[in-house]
């Protein structure tokens, strides 16, 4: 190979390695992927009517995501004990990327049943409602493409039972 050409080869080696080597840096590079590990879980006190006053509202009534058991129905030989309960997802929220990959793997300590689904920023349906039980793992994948808050809810107990996927530009 005559020098003239090799010096043409090797500039084309050249050009070709750095187009494939070194980004754009107009293109859009992908997010890559956020994974999640969250817990359902149903926070539970309780007291006696001698140390603190029973509440004035049924928290129950105020909120399917609240419990509250008051005294003799918790326990027929405490009187005057009384318990109250909330359920909820942590973490309760999350920060992203616009363009990442969200996998939530989700694991249901206690309640029996969670109905739960997943909307998008601007309210539309992204994860269908689906049943969640008690001692069981799920995992979710969605993309966060839109800006904002996604929303994951449990319908059984919303409010408390929620969790936020902000999602913020890239």
């Amino acid at each position: 190979m005559k020098p003239q050409q090799m010096l043409i080869a090797t500039t084309i080696a050249l050009i070709t390695s750095i187009f494939y080597l070194v980004p754009d840096a107009g293109a859009q590079r992908s997010a890559g992927t956020h994974v999640v590990f969250m817990t359902v879980a149903e926070i539970k006190g309780s007291t006696t009517t001698d140390k603190l006053a029973l509440p004035n509202v049924n928290p129950g009534d105020l909120s399917k995501g609240y419990g509250y058991t008051p005294p003799s129905d918790h326990d027929k030989n405490a009187l005057h004990r009384w318990e109250v309960s909330s359920y909820m997802l942590s973490p309760g929220s999350v920060t992203v990327q616009q363009g990442t990959t969200v996998i939530l793997n989700v694991f249901v300590v206690n309640g029996d049943e969670h109905e739960v689904q997943v909307f998008s920023p601007d309210g539309s349906v992204v994860i269908p409602k689906t049943t969640w039980n008690r001692g069981r793992e799920y995992r979710l994948s969605i993309v966060a493409e839109k800006v904002g808050t996604y929303q994951l809810i449990c319908s059984t107990h919303a409010p408390t039972m929620t969790a936020a996927i902000l999602v913020l530009p890239r």
